[in-house]
């Protein structure tokens, strides 16, 4: 709601909402958005338009410089921070296989420690040697064929 100007939630405020079933969510944003109002945007803070004469064109009705107004577009995110690595762990790796009681890939080293990972998106927390460790050696399943495609989803991230 920073990149809206005020007279756009002065606007939100008149409309009715699209759904009319009551919804306790719907009820709160209406509620924000009156408050917000009439208090003086305390918390949305919207944008203050700057009002600029072109002195090039002019406006035929009154004869002097046309009037726009400049809204400065929003602030957004431009760097995705991505998580350090860590230093290399897997140098007494031992094997890594899928845990079907807990949904988790467990890698398994030679000192018997263990490194848990519940989702496959944090395989890459580990650096690129320890990928190409985890890469050269396949996930254990188990016996069995029933957990064999939730254990490859580690495998599949590596690869």
């Amino acid at each position: 709601m920073q990149c809206v100007p005020r007279w756009d939630i002065h606007e939100l405020r008149n409309l009715d909402m699209i759904n009319p079933t009551y919804s306790s969510i719907r009820a709160d944003f209406e509620r924000l958005i009156l408050r917000e109002c009439n208090r003086g945007f305390t918390v949305f803070k919207p944008q203050h338009p700057r009002r600029r004469v072109l002195k090039t064109t002019k406006d035929p009705i009154t004869g002097k410089g046309k009037v726009t107004w400049v809204i400065d577009p929003a602030k957004a995110v431009m760097r995705i921070k991505i998580p350090p690595e860590l230093p290399v762990m897997l140098t007494n790796f031992k094997k890594w296989f899928y845990n079907r009681k807990t949904g988790e890939a467990v890698i398994r080293c030679n000192s018997n420690e263990d490194i848990r990972i519940l989702d496959p998106i944090d395989v890459f927390m580990f650096c690129l040697s320890d990928l190409n460790i985890l890469y050269s050696h396949k996930t254990h399943v188990g016996a069995g064929n029933e957990y064999k495609e939730e254990g490859m989803l580690f495998q599949r991230v590596v690869e």
